[in-house]
């Protein structure tokens, strides 16, 4: 088969293109670092490096919801420390008020405290992040949450959620507490309060404390003359009587205008005690050989302390309109707030416990994270980095090559068919 010489270097350019366009390549590889400097070069690794850098990206993302989601639960893991310790400063004050030698100016002077911890603690249930939202309200996080009101009470403007961000394809964390949980449902008795009406029923102990009593005992041959100050509606009273027979429980549905119920128990009930009830509604208790005692009195719609209890059992002299004590709701009584500050600081230490444990989780899922965007990382830097020295060991043996060759073509063009013949 013969070749012309046209052919011959037709073919030749060709191949200078082909080298000079690999050196190109080569030299643009090393100059970038990339071994896909061009996604043409190499279709399929460059598919599978945009599906990597994709996973990166959201890897990253990832990392910072976890980054807010630390730095919020760590906020309100601060903020609920610091709750709990103003909760146990408050049992220190119930503790040094609630004795016999503490005069009433003192307990004025530790209700005076108690009403600046309920502020207090009102601005840190209001607590905002970095950005300005608020923690405790729930997926309201533009306005403070807790409120107070014209009476004093604080109520809860937030909803029930709680704000999550995403730290995976399948995981949410939230990033705080709901404050409706934390604040507005401390578990007391089987009952819900918040932590704010504690802190009133406190201070409003502390101020009735030498106005009302929580029981009351007389001798059996006086007796006792008592006025039920009930609701005007029907209203539910229980409390403890003591006679010569021995004790019981009396209940009934009273209202203002007649205690007719609580007569019909007392007259009914294996005390000894009996009752009369006079047209102005005082109730006389006598009975035999034995003193008359009257205690754990429970007035439907209390359960807190009252600044001014509106309902209570007004005790006279027998015979005289001379008042000789106020027996209150049990509630209202000064030591019955002890048990109540330690289920506040019980409710709010679950509360941080529960934060811990979600900080916790934060901690695994970061771990987590790390280890993804490591494994990502090095298969991105297997498909994009160039091996440098290869590239330059290749670069200089194609310009070796392609001198080589340069050299040879310009000696077999120069010659002609005379000079082979020669």
């Amino acid at each position: 088969m013969t070749i012309s010489t046209r052919l011959f270097s037709n073919q030749m350019l060709d191949q200078f293109k082909l080298i000079e366009g690999r050196l190109q390549g080569l030299q643009t590889q090393i100059a970038t670092g990339s071994r896909i400097p061009q996604s043409s070069e190499q279709p399929m690794d460059a598919v599978t490096l945009s599906a990597r850098r994709e996973l990166e990206s959201k890897i990253t993302q990832y990392q910072k919801n976890l980054d807010k989601v630390n730095d919020r639960l760590g906020l309100v893991d601060d903020t609920l420390e610091e709750t709990v310790n103003i909760a146990i400063r408050l049992k220190e004050l119930f503790v040094a008020s609630n004795t016999s030698t503490t005069t009433q100016l003192e307990r004025m002077a530790a209700r005076e405290e108690i009403l600046r911890i309920n502020e207090t603690i009102l601005s840190l249930a209001n607590t905002t992040d970095s950005s300005g939202d608020a923690l405790f309200g729930g997926y309201s996080t533009e306005q403070s949450p807790f409120r107070q009101q014209l009476d004093g009470s604080v109520k809860y403007f937030g909803d029930g959620g709680e704000h999550v961000l995403s730290v995976s394809e399948n995981i949410k964390l939230p990033t705080s507490l709901n404050g409706a949980n934390a604040f507005m449902e401390i578990d007391v008795g089987g009952k819900n309060k918040s932590v704010f009406q504690l802190l009133d029923g406190i201070a409003n102990a502390l101020f009735t404390n030498d106005n009302f009593i929580q029981d009351y005992s007389a001798g059996a041959t006086t007796g006792m003359s008592l006025k039920f100050n009930a609701s005007r509606s029907q209203q539910n009273w229980s409390f403890n009587l003591t006679g010569p027979l021995g004790s019981a429980t009396i209940s009934g549905s009273i209202n203002s205008d007649s205690p007719k119920e609580i007569v019909d128990a007392i007259n009914g009930s294996s005390t000894g005690v009996t009752a009369t009830v006079s047209s102005d509604g005082i109730v006389t208790l006598t009975g035999a050989d034995q003193n008359i005692a009257i205690s754990d009195v429970s007035i439907e719609g209390y359960d807190i302390a009252q600044l001014e209890p509106q309902h209570y059992i007004s005790v006279y002299t027998p015979g005289t309109t001379t008042l000789v004590g106020q027996i209150s709701d049990s509630s209202q009584a000064l030591i019955a707030q002890g048990p109540q500050i330690d289920d506040m600081i019980n409710g709010l230490a679950v509360s941080r416990t529960t934060v811990g444990a979600r900080l916790k989780n934060a901690e695994s899922q970061e771990a987590v994270l790390s280890s993804r965007m490591l494994v990502i990382k090095t298969e991105i830097g297997k498909l994009q980095d160039a091996d440098i020295e290869s590239l330059i060991t290749e670069l200089q043996t194609l310009l070796v090559n392609r001198d080589a060759a340069r050299q040879t073509y310009t000696t077999v063009s120069n010659k002609s068919l005379f000079d082979f013949l020669g």
